[in-house]
């Protein structure tokens, strides 16, 4: 079972690798520091970010996972299926919040 579990979210983090890398290699970092700051509106919330779609069927790796990006500011955010919010700048994934019980 762990080990299924650490095959999920290696796969998981593979595939949001594979989504951000492409345009955030290309990106300049200053622009994109003042692009992330532009997305942020009155009401609080960065409409930057897009749902990453995917098609992980109930039994492969990555079911369950949420995939968000913004390829124009090099950030992504991936939510685990147990609430794990993990947050990237283009230098890997880092564990920023869990699901409060």
């Amino acid at each position: 079972m762990l080990r299924t579990q650490r095959l999920t979210a290696i796969t998981a983090i593979t595939l949001l690798a594979a989504v951000i890398s492409a345009p955030g290699l290309a990106g300049d970092r200053e622009t994109a520091r003042q692009n992330a700051s532009d997305k942020r509106t009155a009401d609080g919330f960065d409409h930057g970010m897009k749902a990453v779609p995917h098609s992980a069927a109930p039994d492969a790796p990555g079911y369950g996972w949420r995939y968000f990006s913004d390829p124009a500011t090099r950030r992504a955010v991936v939510i685990s299926p147990q609430g794990d919010y993990y947050y990237s700048r283009g230098k890997g994934l880092r564990w920023v919040a869990a699901e409060q019980t």
